[in-house]
């Protein structure tokens, strides 16, 4: 019987100790697994780290470089030449007729936004300012109708200003008559 304890006992013990090992390699396994995965997070950081750094000298010798003294000089000498003014010739200025300002609302269904707009007419001479103050009633008719046909989208862009400016350009000159009318100009324009 003594035998038989003995066995038993070397047994559990060598039962342990295999239990042991085990927990010891898995422990061993799961710290070098922590180490690759820590030394990849290293490495990543480091890389970033690199990146950010170059790219951060690159910006600033980018924006903060001074220009070289040929550019420099290029700039100064083009300064210095005069530049010709070319004034307007006579034929090319016309006389401007100021128009009362129009408030009309915008055509949207959905929600409620005005135009306020003055409008000025550059005419080709006297004649033609006589015949803008003779149609006058007739030219602002046609004017609010445009404006108020028109919705919010239509004119809030820079685009939409242009293709007003053409569109009221054609209706006065349908009423004055061709060629008499050279520009217009908006000195106010505000959409709310």
């Amino acid at each position: 019987m003594v035998a038989q304890v003995t066995t038993d006992n070397f047994m559990t013990n060598s039962g342990a100790a295999m239990a042991k090992e085990e927990k010891k390699k898995k422990s061993e396994a799961k710290k070098s697994k922590e180490k690759k995965g820590g030394s990849k997070l290293l490495l990543i950081i480091i890389a970033l780290l690199v990146v950010i750094i170059i790219g951060g000298a690159g910006a600033f010798f980018f924006l903060f470089s001074a220009p070289s003294d040929e550019e420099v000089a290029k700039e100064i000498k083009k300064d210095e030449t005069p530049q010709e003014i070319v004034a307007p010739s006579p034929d090319s200025i016309g006389v401007v007729v100021d128009l009362k300002p129009f408030l009309v609302n915008l055509a949207d269904p959905k929600a409620r936004h005005f135009l306020k707009a003055t409008i000025s007419l550059e005419v080709k001479d006297d004649d033609a300012k006589g015949l803008v103050e003779k149609f006058l009633p007739k030219i602002r008719n046609d004017i609010l109708l445009l404006l108020s046909s028109k919705t919010l989208e239509d004119v809030i862009t820079i685009e939409g200003k242009v293709r007003l400016k053409d569109e009221i350009m054609s209706r006065v000159s349908r009423i004055i008559g061709p060629g008499r009318l050279k520009d217009v100009y908006f000195s106010q324009f505000v959409v709310q």
